[in-house]
Order: structure tokens, then sequence, then C-alpha cells
């Protein structure tokens, strides 16, 4: 007669906690990704590209100054397909113009300008894309941050400080004039 092995209950409990412990170390969905840029010359620029050209229902940008072509033509580019891009900018650099403020008013992208020499400057570097992530960082969208500054760049898709920074563009923008 053969004889009946007991199971291991032990074994059993062992590889019941091992893959409890599995679950519970396994990286969460609900966690945040973040990612980090450094200039010059460490690929800001060709993120914030990139974070435009994935974008498919919003931009809000809002930076001190933007002389980058780059970005400026990336932003027109949204626009075109249907994405909805504001611009928020410093009153006084706005009135100074250039190259890349021209770039966007041609693609008929809204822009404000915010403070004055006599107030104070609008001195925010961040954009919104789709309202799910936030880049964010000391990262003028110029030319000069691109190639001699030490700057950098924060991406951000948590959703509480997606939302903050969200309800500041929109208080801001309404003070803002065109």
């Amino acid at each position: 007669m053969a004889t009946r092995r007991k199971p291991n209950v032990p074994r059993r409990g062992a590889l019941l906690i091992l893959a409890v412990l599995a679950c519970l170390c396994a990286p969460s969905p609900a966690l945040s990704a973040s990612e980090a840029f450094f200039s010059p010359k460490g690929g800001v620029r060709q993120r914030l590209v990139a974070a435009i050209r994935a974008s498919r229902e919003s931009i809000d940008v809002a930076v001190f100054h933007l002389t980058s072509f780059e970005l400026a033509d990336a932003l027109g580019a949204a626009q075109a397909r249907g994405v909805r891009v504001r611009v928020l900018t410093d009153r006084e650099k706005l009135r100074a113009s250039g190259g890349g403020y021209r770039i966007l008013a041609r693609h008929r992208i809204p822009l404000r300008g915010l403070g004055s020499a006599d107030e104070s400057l609008m001195h925010h570097k961040f954009a919104l894309f789709d309202d799910k992530l936030l880049a964010t960082g000391s990262y003028n969208w110029t030319q000069s941050a691109e190639i001699a500054n030490f700057e950098n760049l924060l991406l951000l898709d948590e959703p509480d400080l997606v939302a903050r920074f969200a309800r500041e563009f929109q208080q801001m923008w309404r003070k803002a004039r065109e």
C-alpha cells in the first residue's frame, strides 16, 4: 500500500509570503514617473519638443522669455494639428517681440504678457501638456538656455502637482493682457 505524502504546509506558507512581498515591492502603476534634464546640451529642448509633439488636446506654457525657434515651431505645428496652445510670458519680453514670438503670432497662438518693470516679472518656467504632464525648472525656452546656460528641467506626471500648476496658469492667464 502506497503512503500519501502530507502537503508541506510551511513550504506553501513561505511561498505565499514571498508572493505577497513580491507584489508589495513591485512598482505601482499609481506612482508617478519623473525625469530630469540639464543644459547646456543635455537634451532639454529635444525632450520638450517630444512632449509638444505627443500632446493631443492642450499645451499651456508660462515662460519668462521664448527665443527658441525650434520650440516655437513645434508649438505652431501642435496648434495646426488641433491642439489648443496658449503662451504666457513676461509683458516686457512680449513687447520687445523677437523671432520666437513672431513664429507664435504667425500661427495665431494666443499670447499674453504678465508683469512689468514697475510691478514684477512673470518669471515662471513651466508647461502643461494635456493637463497630464508638467515640465518645470529653471530652463528658459531660449537659445542660450540650450547651448550656454546651466539650467534644469523636471518632467512630472503626478496629478496633484499638475492640477496645482494648471490652476496657477489659469489664474495668471485671466490676469494677463494680450
